[in-house]
């Protein structure tokens, strides 16, 4: 392990201790005009392979990876490390009602790879029992927040007292909302390629709150910014001032 992979690691179990919860790493890949994918969700693929390959090593950097549900049903991905080499992920998945589908690649690898799926408190017992069935699949129940989806923060307090340290949230927009609604992203890489949709129906980066003021915007610091092919990548972390305290 590198120098500088130690002290991420350290750093990660310090911020574990204090918060309750891990770091919360946002990547998402968009096109010049903030869509994550298409109206009907497609979005294979957006940025170029060296993009695509930075992200799998940002996979294998992290304990965890989290997607929504509907990510699943739009693109069946395997949320495991195949571009570089490294360690894969424990797979969560968002899911209020349990509408992931058993033959989801992220359960069917499940048996080289634990996959966590996180419902709500009114998920049919029978989608319950058939889905811990799966071999290497775990169900957790969460809490619900006041708009009837699961409580962002209480899922990541979840994902701290089963150790993990880091979490790599790849969508969609309906959770990368959520998470900064609730101030608990800590760092953000965002793939950028030259691409336009030009369809207002298109999936934003993310679907949150109402911002009235411009001065009310996120706004990273320690930014980087690097070339990859023909895309860019935006690295910046949240500033402190704006974190969630503990859940």
């Amino acid at each position: 392990m590198s120098d500088t992979a130690r002290c991420r690691r350290e750093a990660d179990a310090a911020h574990l201790a204090a918060t309750g919860r891990p770091w919360v790493h946002l990547k998402a890949a968009v096109t010049l005009d903030g869509r994550i994918a298409t109206r009907s969700g497609e979005s294979r693929w957006i940025t170029g392979p060296e993009s695509r390959r930075r992200a799998h090593r940002l996979r294998a950097q992290s304990d965890a990876v989290m997607v929504g549900v509907g990510t699943v049903l739009a693109d069946d991905p395997a949320l495991d490390v195949r571009e570089v080499r490294g360690w894969n992920p424990v797979r969560f998945v968002l899911d209020t009602n349990l509408r992931i589908p058993s033959h989801s690649r992220v359960l069917q690898s499940a048996r080289g790879v634990s996959s966590v799926i996180l419902h709500g408190p009114a998920a049919a017992p029978a989608s319950r029992a058939s889905l811990a069935s799966l071999p290497g699949v775990a169900l957790a129940e969460i809490p619900l927040d006041a708009r009837g989806r699961l409580d962002i923060v209480a899922a990541l307090g979840e994902l701290g007292r089963r150790g993990m340290r880091r979490v790599l949230v790849e969508g969609g927009a309906g959770v990368h909302g959520a998470l900064l609604d609730a101030g608990v992203v800590d760092e953000v890489s965002i793939f950028v390629a030259p691409v336009l949709m030009g369809d207002d129906a298109a999936v934003p980066l993310a679907r949150g709150r109402a911002l009235p003021h411009l001065a009310d915007a996120l706004r990273l610091c320690d930014v980087r910014i690097t070339r990859l092919g023909i895309d860019v990548l935006i690295e910046g972390r949240v500033p402190r001032p704006s974190r969630a305290s503990t859940p």
